[in-house]
């Protein structure tokens, strides 16, 4: 049966941050699926030329404002730059769940309640970060529109936002999680220890629908060579942002330094290739001397370029600290898709478990000794790729028809 959903979405293209992936696939594929989906986002971003044609609604964003007051006409994504400060805005310290609580939500939860006057939704999705987005789900579900919640990172658990400096901050934090969480008819989690955190605490009962790869949304790989890979050493590639708390590559560095100490025949057939953008700090401890393996950062590239240097790689590296063990992003998919090896250094988390399901190699990103023995491993010779249908049930449309079946659910 065909429904009318509402789906509610702060990362969205044109953004190019990989947090706007699963919620672009999602409408497109719940849209084949015979949907009618309605996306709610910001106009932070800019706009696209097809957002009438596929009912998109960008909501008024004060980010924009203050673009617009620093000559800019948007805000830019993370990969836009070849640095990032990886510092969270002042304010997060300040409102309570983030800041986007102030300088969005009100806008679109305003016009959330005129679309649902308008077109009588059958259900609304909303899926966070940001958190404060679920406000826009908890009130529409007041007004009876049944609701899922979609968690693509947890809220308090192994939180990626910085700690509130006051106990009444953390309490209301607390406070508004089990509210609007516990409101909501399904929630969805894309990992099960994020799942099984809200069951733990009595908050939700939530299912699991991992993210997903869809390869229409990724632009075709780039057809001239990158020219940045020595066809004399194995090469192990890692594009996109570290991103700071649960991807640190300090224990890789430590690793690649150790087996050049212990294995300098090893390690001179190894590079490793860093394509995207790095904190100062990143930098370096990227610049560390390593020698006689060998390290390169390329810089930002766009995405049809580093999905190319992808293609050429010897194997692809994956970082996840079990600090984070919610961690199952979309990179992983991508990696996934280029069906080039991968040396997960996630043991202890969700992108881990899929790796080791998959064949890949998988240590733990804090073990030093433990990378270099898979520095060496890879030294040796390149694992083989993996096989294509390890990736079936991580692809599109699969993670949309799990989602319409949650949607139904709500309804019941």
């Amino acid at each position: 049966m065909s429904r009318s959903i509402l789906l509610v979405a702060y990362f969205y293209p044109p953004c190019s941050d990989t947090g706007a992936l699963r919620p672009a696939a999602m409408a497109k594929h719940l849209r084949r699926l015979g949907h009618s989906v309605t996306v709610l986002t910001t106009s932070a971003y800019g706009e696209l030329p097809g957002d009438a044609a596929n009912d998109v609604v960008r909501a008024a964003d004060l980010q924009r404002w203050r673009a617009r007051l620093g000559g800019a006409e948007h805000v830019g994504a993370l990969f836009d730059s070849d640095t990032y400060s990886g510092r969270p805005h002042p304010l997060s310290r300040v409102i309570v769940p983030e800041a986007l609580a102030l300088a969005w939500t009100p806008f679109a939860l305003r016009r959330a309640h005129r679309l649902r006057r308008e077109r009588d939704f059958d259900c609304v999705i909303t899926t966070s970060p940001p958190e404060s987005i679920h406000a826009i789900g908890f009130a529409l579900r007041k007004r009876g529109v049944p609701w899922v919640a979609d968690i693509r990172d947890a809220w308090t658990f192994e939180p990626l936002r910085p700690e509130f400096p006051t106990e009444t901050q953390r309490r209301l934090d607390r406070r508004l999680e089990r509210r609007w969480l516990g409101a909501a008819d399904v929630v969805v989690c894309v990992s099960e220890p994020a799942a099984g955190d809200l069951r733990a605490r009595g908050i939700a009962d939530p299912v699991v629908i991992p993210n997903g790869w869809d390869p229409e949304l990724a632009p075709p790989p780039a057809t001239e060579p990158t020219g940045l890979l020595d066809p004399e050493r194995v090469s192990l590639v890692y594009t996109g942002r570290f991103g700071s708390y649960g991807r640190d590559p300090r224990g890789l560095i430590d690793g690649l330094a150790r087996l050049a100490a212990s294995d300098p025949e090893a390690a001179a057939r190894i590079e490793l290739v860093v394509a995207g953008p790095l904190t100062a700090t990143e930098a370096e401890l990227l610049a560390a001397d390593v020698s006689p393996a060998r390290i390169v950062l390329a810089g930002s590239m766009p995405r049809e370029r580093a999905l190319a240097l992808q293609g050429e790689a010897d194997a692809l590296l994956l970082v996840a600290q079990p600090t984070r063990s919610q961690l199952l992003n979309i990179k992983l998919f991508e990696y996934m898709a280029s069906g080039r090896p991968i040396l997960a250094l996630a043991e202890g988390t969700e992108a881990g478990r899929v790796v080791a399901e998959i064949g890949g190699d998988v240590v733990r990103a804090d073990d030093p000794e433990a990378i270099a023995g898979a520095l060496l491993r890879l030294a040796a010779g390149p694992p083989p790729a993996l096989p294509s249908e390890a990736l079936a049930p991580y692809t599109y449309p699969a993670p949309a028809e799990r989602m319409a079946q949650e949607v139904e659910r709500a309804l019941r």
